[in-house]
C-alpha cells in the first residue's frame, strides 16, 4: 500500500483549505495516510520560517490576499483573521495525536472538526470545553480522550513527529511525502494525485 506522510497543523489554514481534498485522493488510490501534527514552533527557527505575526508586513497582508483567493477558488468558507488565531495550546494537536494512538479510525474528520471550528465557526479550539464538543461529533468519548492527550506518550509522540519532521526537511504546513518527494502546501496536491497515480501503474 502506498504511504502518505501528512505533516500539519491545526493552527495553519493552508492545512485546512487542503485536508479534505487530501483525503478524497487518499480514498481514490486507496493510499495509507499517517497524519503528523507537528510543532512548527519548534520547526520555524530551524528552517528560516517565522509565525505569521512575525513576518514583515508586505508577506502578512500577500497571505491574507492569497487566503482569500483561494477559498473562493476551492469553494471552501474561510475566515482569513479569525477571532482566536492564533491557536495558543497544543492541546488540539495532542487530542488528534491521542485520537491516533488510541486506533479509533477518527484522526483525520477530528482534525477537520477542530480546523473548521477555528477557521470556519470562530472558536476558540484550546478551550477544553470546545473540544468536548467536537470529540463528541466524532463519536468519541471526549473525557477520554482529552485525558489521553496531556499525557506522557502523546507528548513524547508529538516530540518525535516533530524531530522527523526537522531530519526529513519539512519547513511548512502542509507537507506531503512520498517516498522521497516532498511536496509543501495544499496548492501541490495535484503533484501529489499525479505520484500517486504513478505509483499505481506499477503495483
Amino acid at each position: 500500500m502506498i504511504k502518505i506522510d501528512y505533516y500539519m497543523s491545526h493552527g495553519s489554514p493552508w492545512t485546512f483549505l487542503g485536508h479534505n481534498r487530501l483525503g478524497t485522493i487518499v480514498e481514490r488510490y486507496d493510499a495509507k495516510l499517517n497524519i503528523l501534527p507537528v510543532n512548527y514552533g519548534d520547526i520555524f527557527p530551524i528552517s528560516g520560517g517565522l509565525p505569521v505575526t512575525k513576518r514583515p508586513p508586505q508577506r502578512q497582508k500577500m497571505r491574507l490576499q492569497e487566503l482569500e483567493r483561494w477559498s473562493k477558488f476551492l469553494k471552501i468558507k474561510l475566515i482569513p483573521q479569525p477571532k482566536f488565531f492564533p491557536s495558543k495550546s497544543q492541546l488540539p494537536s495532542l487530542v488528534i495525536i491521542a485520537s491516533k494512538l488510541k486506533n479509533t479510525k477518527k484522526e483525520f474528520i477530528l482534525a477537520n472538526f477542530i480546523m473548521n471550528a477555528l477557521w470556519v465557526e470562530e472558536l476558540d479550539v484550546d478551550d477544553e470545553k470546545i473540544l468536548s464538543v467536537l470529540i463528541s461529533k466524532t463519536g468519541l468519548d471526549p473525557d477520554q480522550i482529552i485525558s489521553f492527550a496531556k499525557g506522557t506518550e502523546c507528548r513524547e509522540m508529538f516530540d518525535l513527529y516533530t524531530k522527523n519532521a526537522i531530519k526529513n526537511d519539512v519547513f511548512g504546513a502542509p507537507t506531503f511525502i512520498i517516498e522521497d518527494q516532498i511536496y509543501w502546501g495544499q496548492d501541490r496536491l495535484d503533484f501529489v494525485e499525479r505520484h500517486l497515480k504513478e505509483l499505481t501503474k506499477t503495483q
